[in-house]
């Protein structure tokens, strides 16, 4: 059924040949990912997810100054890119400040921030032309795919939540969110079609979602995020790092991109790491501080990428 499946796809000539190819290798790992999850507890699954964010996750965010410096074409500028440095070092610090003092602003900013960078990730290779309305739909779409993975795991979410803001959220905030984001994302999904600013399948994307809901309700809450943000976001954009870097996919740019990028995603790993250490014996405190240190590296990130695809 799979195989037939995948046939389909290949006879669909006006989707890209390299996009239909990454598909077919996430769809695999994704249920690869789902299998393992029927064989390990939540311990053992977030063990995997850490790691695998701590990995990949981290890496596809820790390559921003490198791609600021070739979009401004400031390479061999020691002045500008030091200023770089200096401006993005203080952005996560800013981040992590306002996630100190006002934890509340901070988290719905981080999930706007996260469902825009989301739908931008998946949607942009698709997009003829980039506007209000392929905007909106970025952030709508992404919102959607949040709160499919909250409303799976309510409870986990509230403590969460509770931990980070001190507010309590009703369970069923979850679903009527993720029911108001998708029924808007469908509209928005059927105007860009009708104004051809899209071009997609959409047995295609609702096979997508189909896969992201049973992938939600079977996994733990972090191994569950863990599958959806390694696969379905972090790889597709280190790949197209890499070819914006250096050009291609080859064996060496892919060293030259974890060579440049190892200094910036180590610190990244030994502060998580430590703050993980910390709060091992609690573990919905330590996923708090785990989501609001992964906010403050993200918010630089999305609009670095957001930039060159603007550009």
């Amino acid at each position: 059924m799979f195989n037939n499946f995948v046939k389909i796809l290949n006879k669909m000539k006006y989707i890209n040949p390299a996009i239909i190819k990454m598909n077919n290798l996430i769809i695999v790992g994704t249920f690869f990912f789902l299998w393992l999850a029927v064989f390990f507890e939540d311990s053992v699954e977030n063990i995997f997810a850490y790691i695998l964010i701590l990995s990949f996750g981290i890496l596809h965010g820790a390559n921003d100054l490198k791609l600021l410096q070739k979009s401004n074409k400031a390479q061999g500028a020691g002045r500008k890119n030091v200023r770089l440095v200096v401006y993005y070092v203080l952005f996560v610090l800013a981040s992590l400040a306002v996630f100190y003092f006002i934890p509340d602003i901070a988290l719905l900013l981080f999930i706007l921030f996260s469902a825009y960078h989301f739908g931008e990730q998946h949607w942009i290779l698709k997009v003829q032309k980039l506007s209000l309305i392929t905007h909106a739909f970025f952030v709508f779409y992404g919102l959607f795919i949040l709160f499919l993975l909250f409303n799976a795991h309510e409870e986990v979410v509230t403590g969460i939540i509770e931990n980070i803001t001190g507010y309590y959220v009703l369970p069923d905030s979850y679903f009527i969110v993720s029911i108001c984001s998708g029924s808007i994302t469908v509209v928005l999904y059927c105007y860009a079609l009708l104004k051809k600013v899209i071009k997609s399948v959409i047995l295609l994307e609702v096979f997508f979602l189909l896969l992201f809901f049973v992938v939600f309700s079977t996994a733990s809450l972090l191994w569950a995020f863990a599958i959806y943000f390694i696969l379905w976001h972090s790889l597709p954009s280190l790949a197209g790092q890499i070819i914006f870097l250096h050009g291609n996919l080859s064996g060496n740019s892919i060293k030259k991109y974890i060579f440049s990028s190892f200094p910036y995603w180590l610190i990244s790993v030994l502060g998580l790491g430590l703050l993980l250490f910390v709060f091992r014996d609690n573990f919905e405190t330590s996923l708090s501080f785990f989501f609001s240190f992964l906010a403050a590296i993200t918010f630089p990130h999305v609009l670095v990428i957001n930039r060159l695809n603007s550009n």
